[in-house]
């Protein structure tokens, strides 16, 4: 599993950097993605089934998010 800090990082720029990161993994890697973007919350699991890779947890922390993404 691959973990991508996007922590003071806000909209767009903590969904672009998933993205980026996600496609250069391979299909069936995991990655979490922590992010304290509250935009972030909702708009990284939107383009998660958008584009098909899976939701596998969305852990809400103290002052972040956990959100870890299997790649379809």
């Amino acid at each position: 599993m691959e973990t991508l800090d996007t922590r003071g990082r806000y909209c767009p720029i903590p969904l672009f950097h998933t993205k980026r990161k996600l496609e250069d993994m391979s299909s069936g890697d995991v990655l979490e993605v922590i992010s304290d973007d509250v935009t972030a919350r909702e708009t990284i699991p939107q383009w998660c089934q958008m584009h098909e890779h899976e939701i596998v947890s969305i852990e809400e922390l103290n002052d972040h998010v956990k959100i870890t993404i299997r790649k379809c």
